[in-house]
């Protein structure tokens, strides 16, 4: 039977809560910090997105944004439809990013907070640091 340290069951609790704990200096305290996020979790990929990325060499996410719906499916040679890419984009939440914000214009989700700078789609998808630049977008 192995027994597990403090040390074990600290790390363990912040793993839990995507943190870390360093230390710059041997006179300096610990520090905790955000673990870096993995960009996909690999469990949200199928079998026909790992055998793309094998085939092309780059990762799926880089693939899914490299143009428009059509250009895509193109550059996959046509192995997967217009409206595959549209689902997978959607379900690895890549549809939004610093480049390609959400418009305004006819938005079906526009209430009050949209006003206030706060776009409900993006507080919806869980893309809280485009927040920011959607607000500087709206007031300019």
């Amino acid at each position: 039977m192995t027994r597990v340290t403090p040390t074990q069951i600290r790390q363990q609790l912040l793993k839990e809560k995507g943190l870390t704990s360093f230390k710059h200096d041997k006179r300096e305290h610990r520090k905790l910090k955000p673990l870096p996020k993995p960009f996909i979790n690999q469990k949200m990929k199928t079998p026909m997105m790992r055998y793309l990325e094998l085939v092309h060499g780059k990762p799926i996410e880089t693939l899914l944004l490299s143009g428009s719906l059509s250009v895509v499916a193109k550059k996959l040679d046509n192995q997967i439809d217009v409206s595959t890419v549209s689902k997978w984009i959607k379900r690895l939440k890549l549809r939004y990013s610093s480049d390609n914000l959400p418009q305004c214009d006819g938005c079906s989700r526009h209430g009050s907070a949209c006003d206030g700078g706060v776009c409900l789609i993006l507080m919806e998808m869980g893309l809280y640091n485009l927040l920011e630049l959607k607000r500087k977008e709206m007031f300019g």
